[in-house]
């Protein structure tokens, strides 16, 4: 078989597999934002240790998710209660928002959507909107990509997968990858130790004063290949975690949405012939 000097430079070049996750901080001269009154957009982020380089494109792939408190279970579009002061943590996990970001939609009725945190604000990820966990009881948060989309991991340990931003750094957190048929993958623990500074900080409404917003990237083993979602865990006793952002790489067409596409295509070039 004859090999083209393209192929032959590409096989030669090192990479680094790994067999399982491999986490790395974000790194704070390599991550830059611009605030928009009280509303921050993300515009780079990169990790120590790694050559991924992200910007907040990365963070809007969500168009599904569920968040199940001692509330109840709530989806996508629902209304979830949220403690608004300090005066005390009613709500496990609950939307809230910097003191001077834009009000959600159902400020006048002390409410939030996952949404509107993790979907679009005006083009971008609203880093001032974020799920606020300051007390100690447990919460599952469930994100899903858009129909026909899902994630696999390369087995390149350079490579980031998944970003996580939270607020304090101070909080440990339980992840598992989503596939089509709801079933999980093992889980992997996101530790306080692993995270990075991004530079700026974060005072919300349910808080007394602003704390360093800090996070990590994660390049996932092979293992995590066709992932519609991620599930999200606390596992900390007290205070946390306050989940701002959850980014990715980038997504591609289901096996079987792909299967599709070109069989229509097909059918289609048959039709004009």
């Amino acid at each position: 078989m004859r090999m083209t000097l393209a192929a032959i430079s590409l096989a030669a070049l090192p990479v680094a597999a790994h067999a399982s996750p491999v986490f790395y901080g974000v790194q704070s001269s390599k991550t830059s934002s611009v605030l928009h009154g009280g509303n921050r957009e993300l515009k780079t982020i990169g990790f120590t240790g790694s050559s991924t380089l992200w910007n907040g494109s990365n963070f809007l792939n969500w168009r599904d998710g569920s968040l199940t408190n001692n509330a109840g279970f709530h989806g996508w579009n629902d209304a979830i209660r949220r403690d608004m002061n300090t005066s005390g943590n009613a709500y496990a996990a609950n939307p809230d928002r910097a003191d001077n970001a834009t009000p959600f939609a159902g400020e006048g009725m002390g409410t939030g959507t996952l949404a509107e945190v993790f979907g679009s604000f005006n083009g971008y990820k609203n880093m001032s909107w974020i799920i606020d966990g300051e007390d100690a009881g447990a919460y599952t948060l469930d994100l899903r990509f858009a129909a026909g989309q899902f994630l696999s991991a390369d087995a390149n340990a350079d490579t980031v997968e998944l970003a996580i931003l939270e607020r304090g750094g101070n909080s440990d957190l339980r992840i598992f990858g989503i596939f089509a048929d709801g079933s999980l993958t093992g889980p992997i623990v996101m530790n306080r130790s692993s995270t990075g500074a991004t530079g700026w900080t974060l005072d919300t409404l349910e808080i007394s004063g602003a704390q360093a917003v800090k996070g990590v990237g994660i390049s996932l083993d092979a293992s995590w290949t066709n992932l519609v979602g991620f599930r999200f865990q606390n596992i900390s006793a007290f205070n946390g975690p306050d989940i701002i952002a959850v980014g990715t790489s980038t997504l591609v067409p289901t096996p079987g949405s792909l299967a599709l596409m070109t069989l229509g295509g097909l059918i289609g070039m048959r039709r004009r012939r």
